[in-house]
């Protein structure tokens, strides 16, 4: 295949000087297939660019140079050059001169192009080019990105990550690769449309209409100053953009649905969002923790949470920054506003690398918002509990979330073998997501520091747990306190008024830490009577104190002993009857005592745990992974929307979260993807909170068949006063797509 090079000039010597010095220095990557540069000077009064232009063919730069007598216009100047590769059976490449080629721009555009026969026009990723615009802003750079340098830089730290070319409905004519057929049979761009604007998507259509299409070659990028030469002319280019594309629209009605439907596919979508991978000006990734569920209340998932964040806190700056999003109340609950290398943020504005979340989702919500912060996703699936409790399953949808999560995450993390296997085992089939497994620090010490200072005293035996079945804290507080009155029993649960009268109870989840440390110190013997835990951080804690332990044989328990080459004054029981005389021995024996062999403080959990969470940014396949969520991610909430339900809120297996109000996530994108029935009752749900009443349905159905846009409805709708009502916390996800949209409408009644 032998290329003809088609540069359109128009004034502005330096900036055509930088155009064709890119050009031919890259021009040995292509020797194979014989370029021939036609430049094309639609500015012969210009006397500078004459001379340059000159001088370039006089040096062997320029195979062909065409000197029009008055200003032709880029239509008709460009249509010189095809005229000549239709003649020869040339490919063409047309190259505006407000362009800079880089190392690999020819070579791989023309690649592309012979990847597939059907393939007819190709153009390169840009600063500046519409749809072919990577890494789209906002990204890091985006703000400095005033230099072609910078712009290359952005695109050049993420365009590995995206497939190797991607189908559109159009290619953008800055710098547009045409196959030799598309040229022998379509080959001319419309002189209709003037002095530009429009006439690529126009010859893109022709050809389409045969089955040519058109590529974005993304490992290719070309810088693009923009309308550079159309702001030289004194004309209405606003108007003229305008006027053409009503011509567009009037020849190929087909053009704007498919511009739209492209937007709205999974793949664009995907690499919309590879934009957050670009690094900051100091060369960092941004990382979100999602503390969004966290409430005021302490639990060993807060506790996990807290050493990650504090054992971050402490390191040297790096190549990442860590966000934490949480509201700014429980911010200070938890002392993280004091912090001083973590970055607190309340908004859900995306542009992080990763986001992860410390814990089982427990609804779409939840998911909802960590896609939209993120491409790579983690989660910490701690415990099934809430798969496993037959009461706690009935009143969620987990069982779909976890496979979803599964299939589609890019990562999972757990906190023991016994955490892993279990999930594992109910969703065989359905792994896509990496896996991190490592139990949780095991070494005595990495959990003493918050008792230093305090008495140990033994005024009472502590159960511990919370109002769940599992937990079986009341239960165990009643045995207790009936089977050994002497006994000062003291519960962290709701047993209810019929309790021993030796028997004192605590509600979980609210107690201050220096409260509850001193409860710990002041306690005898430690008792763990829960059916079910991934880890059971009480165990670990009492043998930081050298407290007795008395806990129910649990897979999660014999994990954690095993990681001890002695143990002493932890004693184990099977079933209910077999705690009272534990509990005696204990009391008895008077401490714990343990040798450790391979243990593991916070500091190098939370290494492993960040070193996975990082790792995952090397791999090949994130664009793809990506691609495939959206699209089962899309599949998901229609399953949600025909349900007329959002997934059951509330996470279980420990204290609850102390919601102070209602959440939910209004997700546009997801919601613009369903027709008919589907995206009313969707709409209702999500942005009003409510199943559609069969007088909105009827109503909504009559508006879309009067030809009202989902857009515009959506658009309506958030402006309701029942939506401006709603007594919830409500995140909108995506809501550019209705500026978008309404600004494309603005601009097709404008056309009419």
């Amino acid at each position: 295949m032998t290329l003809d090079i088609i540069l359109p000039i128009y004034r502005n010597v330096d900036m055509v000087r930088a155009c064709l010095d890119s050009l031919v220095q890259n021009l040995g990557e292509i020797r194979d297939h014989n370029p021939r540069l036609i430049a094309i000077n639609d500015s012969p009064d210009d006397e500078a660019v004459d001379a340059y232009l000159r001088q370039c063919q006089a040096d062997g730069l320029i195979d062909v140079q065409i000197r029009n007598p008055e200003n032709l216009g880029f239509v008709r100047s460009v249509n010189q050059g095809l005229a000549m590769a239709r003649r020869d059976g040339h490919a063409a490449l047309l190259v505006n001169s407000d362009t800079l080629t880089y190392p690999g721009t020819l070579s791989e555009m023309l690649a592309v192009l012979e990847a597939d026969p059907q393939i007819g026009f190709v153009c390169p990723r840009s600063n500046n080019a519409a749809l072919a615009t990577f890494p789209p802003a906002p990204h890091n750079l985006s703000g400095i990105a005033t230099t072609p340098e910078i712009c290359h830089i952005a695109w050049e730290s993420v365009h590995r990550h995206l497939p190797r070319y991607s189908f559109a409905p159009t290619a953008v004519g800055f710098y547009l690769l045409i196959s030799a057929q598309v040229v022998a049979n379509f080959g001319y761009l419309d002189e209709d449309f003037g002095v530009g604007y429009e006439e690529e998507n126009d010859l893109v259509m022709r050809a389409g209409k045969v089955g040519f299409r058109a590529v974005l070659a993304n490992h290719a990028f070309a810088y693009h100053a923009g309308s550079a030469s159309f702001k030289l002319h004194d004309i209405d280019y606003k108007g003229q953009q305008q006027a053409n594309l009503r011509m567009i629209d009037a020849r190929h009605p087909e053009f704007l649905p498919l511009v739209w439907a492209h937007e709205a596919s999974a793949e664009y979508r995907a690499i919309a969002q590879m934009a957050n991978l670009v690094p900051t000006v100091d060369g960092r990734l941004k990382i979100a923790l999602n503390l969004l569920s966290v409430g005021h209340h302490h639990n060993g998932t807060n506790e996990l949470i807290m050493n990650f964040i504090r054992w971050f806190d402490r390191q040297p700056p790096g190549g990442f920054e860590l966000h934490i999003i949480c509201k700014r109340s429980v911010a200070e609950f938890h002392g993280i506003d004091r912090l001083d290398q973590v970055r607190l943020r309340t908004d859900v504005t995306p542009g992080y690398a990763v986001s992860i979340f410390f814990g089982q989702p427990f609804d779409l919500d939840q998911i909802s918002v960590m896609e939209h912060l993120a491409p790579i996703n983690i989660y910490g699936m701690l415990d099934v509990i809430a798969l496993d409790c037959g009461n706690l399953r009935a009143d969620n949808d987990v069982q779909t979330l976890w496979s979803y999560v599964a299939r589609n995450a890019n990562g999972l993390f757990f906190i023991s073998d016994f955490s892993e296997e279990t999930f594992r085992h109910r969703f065989r089939r359905r792994f896509g997501a990496q896996v991190h497994t490592r139990l949780l620090p095991t070494r005595p010490s990495a959990y003493a520091a918050r008792y230093e200072g305090l008495e140990l005293r033994r005024d009472h035996v502590l159960v511990l747990g919370n109002h769940f079945a599992h937990k079986a804290s009341n239960a165990s507080a009643r045995i207790l306190g009936e089977a050994i009155p002497s006994l000062s029993v003291l519960v962290m649960g709701k047993g209810g008024d019929d309790m021993p009268s030796n028997v004192r109870e605590l509600h979980a989840g609210v107690i201050p830490d220096v409260e509850m440390n001193e409860i710990f110190a002041s306690s005898s013997v430690i008792i763990l009577p829960s059916y079910y835990e991934g880890f059971g951080l009480s165990v670990m804690h009492a043998l930081a104190l050298g407290k007795p332990v008395v806990a129910r044989d649990i897979p999660a328990t014999r994990e954690i002993l095993a990681t001890f080459s002695a143990v002493e004054g932890v004693f184990l029981y099977f079933k209910d009857s077999d705690l009272p005389d534990a509990v005696r021995q204990a009391v008895q024996c008077g401490q714990s005592r343990v040798v450790e062999k391979d243990g593991q403080d916070w500091g190098d959990w939370s290494r492993s745990l960040f070193d996975f969470a990082t790792g995952l940014l090397d791999r090949p396949d994130i664009c793809d992974q990506l691609i495939s969520r959206i699209e089962d991610g899309d599949m998901l909430r229609r399953h949600v929307a025909s349900k007329g339900e959002t997934a059951h809120s509330g996470a279980v297996g420990g204290p609850v979260a102390l919601n102070l109000a209602p959440v939910a996530t209004v997700d546009l994108p997801a919601i613009l993807a369903l027709d008919g029935d589907a995206f009313i009752e969707a709409f209702y749900i999500q942005i009003l909170g409510r199943r559609a009443d069969p007088a909105g349905l009827d109503h909504h159905r009559a508006l879309i068949a009067n030809g009202m846009s989902k857009e515009d409805m959506l658009r309506a709708i958030m402006d309701s006063p029942e939506f401006k009502d709603r007594r919830a916390t409500i995140t909108v996800l995506g809501a550019d797509r209705l500026d978008k949209k309404a600004k494309k409408r603005r601009k097709l009644l404008s056309l009419g």
